[in-house]
Protein backbone atom coordinates (compact mmCIF):
# COMPACT_ATOMS: atom_id res chain seq x y z
CA UNK A 1 0.00 0.00 0.00
CA UNK A 2 1.24 3.44 -1.37
CA UNK A 3 1.04 6.04 1.14
CA UNK A 4 -0.08 9.75 0.22
CA UNK A 5 2.85 11.53 1.04
CA UNK A 6 4.35 8.62 -1.12
CA UNK A 7 2.31 9.39 -4.24
CA UNK A 8 2.98 13.63 -3.97
CA UNK A 9 6.71 13.31 -4.26
CA UNK A 10 6.69 10.20 -7.19
CA UNK A 11 3.92 12.84 -8.74
CA UNK A 12 6.63 15.56 -8.52
CA UNK A 13 9.46 13.56 -9.30
CA UNK A 14 7.89 12.82 -12.74
CA UNK A 15 6.81 16.22 -12.96
CA UNK A 16 10.40 17.43 -12.22
CA UNK A 17 12.49 18.82 -15.45
CA UNK A 18 9.42 19.12 -17.88
CA UNK A 19 8.25 22.51 -16.67
CA UNK A 20 9.62 24.77 -19.44
CA UNK A 21 7.81 22.26 -22.36
CA UNK A 22 4.58 22.73 -20.76
CA UNK A 23 3.91 25.66 -23.28
CA UNK A 24 5.69 26.87 -26.26
CA UNK A 25 8.04 29.88 -26.00
CA UNK A 26 4.83 32.09 -27.37
CA UNK A 27 2.66 30.65 -25.13
CA UNK A 28 4.87 31.55 -22.26
CA UNK A 29 4.99 35.12 -23.83
CA UNK A 30 1.37 35.21 -23.73
CA UNK A 31 0.99 34.19 -20.35
CA UNK A 32 3.69 36.69 -19.40
CA UNK A 33 1.64 39.86 -20.74
CA UNK A 34 -1.40 38.35 -19.67
CA UNK A 35 -0.32 38.12 -15.54
CA UNK A 36 1.82 41.29 -16.27
CA UNK A 37 5.25 39.25 -15.64
CA UNK A 38 8.48 40.93 -16.28
CA UNK A 39 10.55 38.13 -18.65
CA UNK A 40 12.87 37.08 -15.45
CA UNK A 41 9.63 37.08 -13.56
CA UNK A 42 8.94 34.97 -16.35
CA UNK A 43 11.79 32.94 -16.21
CA UNK A 44 11.74 32.39 -12.12
CA UNK A 45 7.85 30.98 -12.75
CA UNK A 46 9.34 28.72 -15.31
CA UNK A 47 12.09 27.29 -12.98
CA UNK A 48 8.51 26.65 -10.76
CA UNK A 49 7.15 24.65 -13.56
CA UNK A 50 10.38 22.60 -13.34
CA UNK A 51 10.04 21.71 -9.61
CA UNK A 52 13.59 23.92 -9.29
CA UNK A 53 14.39 24.81 -5.85
CA UNK A 54 15.63 28.60 -5.33
CA UNK A 55 19.00 27.76 -5.01
CA UNK A 56 18.68 25.69 -8.68
CA UNK A 57 17.02 28.67 -10.12
CA UNK A 58 19.46 31.24 -8.80
CA UNK A 59 22.77 29.29 -10.69
CA UNK A 60 20.37 28.72 -13.38
CA UNK A 61 19.94 32.36 -13.49
CA UNK A 62 22.93 33.32 -12.46
CA UNK A 63 20.95 35.10 -9.69
CA UNK A 64 21.56 35.03 -5.23
CA UNK A 65 19.03 32.45 -4.01
CA UNK A 66 18.23 35.47 -1.97
CA UNK A 67 17.17 37.59 -4.76
CA UNK A 68 14.88 34.49 -6.44
CA UNK A 69 13.21 34.15 -3.08
CA UNK A 70 12.52 37.90 -3.55
CA UNK A 71 11.07 37.23 -6.68
CA UNK A 72 8.96 34.43 -5.74
CA UNK A 73 7.39 36.73 -2.87
CA UNK A 74 6.73 39.59 -5.17
CA UNK A 75 5.33 37.57 -8.18
CA UNK A 76 2.88 35.40 -4.96
CA UNK A 77 1.66 39.09 -4.44
CA UNK A 78 1.23 40.24 -7.98
CA UNK A 79 -0.76 37.18 -8.80
CA UNK A 80 -2.17 36.99 -5.70
CA UNK A 81 -1.44 33.16 -4.28
CA UNK A 82 0.32 32.00 -1.42
CA UNK A 83 2.38 28.61 -2.63
CA UNK A 84 4.27 27.71 -5.87
CA UNK A 85 1.52 25.39 -5.75
CA UNK A 86 -1.47 27.83 -6.06
CA UNK A 87 1.02 29.58 -8.77
CA UNK A 88 0.89 26.81 -10.84
CA UNK A 89 -2.90 26.93 -10.69
CA UNK A 90 -3.19 30.44 -11.34
CA UNK A 91 -0.59 30.14 -14.63
CA UNK A 92 -2.42 27.29 -15.87
CA UNK A 93 -6.22 29.20 -15.09
CA UNK A 94 -4.83 32.18 -17.05
CA UNK A 95 -3.52 29.88 -20.09
CA UNK A 96 -7.32 28.39 -20.54
CA UNK A 97 -8.44 32.00 -20.47
CA UNK A 98 -6.52 33.30 -23.51
CA UNK A 99 -7.76 33.18 -26.78
CA UNK A 100 -6.40 30.02 -29.25
CA UNK A 101 -4.80 30.28 -31.95
CA UNK A 102 -5.29 28.04 -35.16
CA UNK A 103 -2.54 27.21 -36.75
CA UNK A 104 -2.66 28.24 -40.80
CA UNK A 105 -2.36 25.56 -43.21
CA UNK A 106 0.49 26.06 -45.38
CA UNK A 107 -0.04 25.82 -49.36
CA UNK A 108 2.59 23.37 -50.98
Amino acid sequence: MIDAGTQVVSARAAWHGVGHGVFMPAEWRSLAAALGLSPRECGIVRAVFDGASEKATAGQLGLSPHTVHTYLWRIYRKLHVQSREELLVRVFAEFRSLPKRTNPIRKR
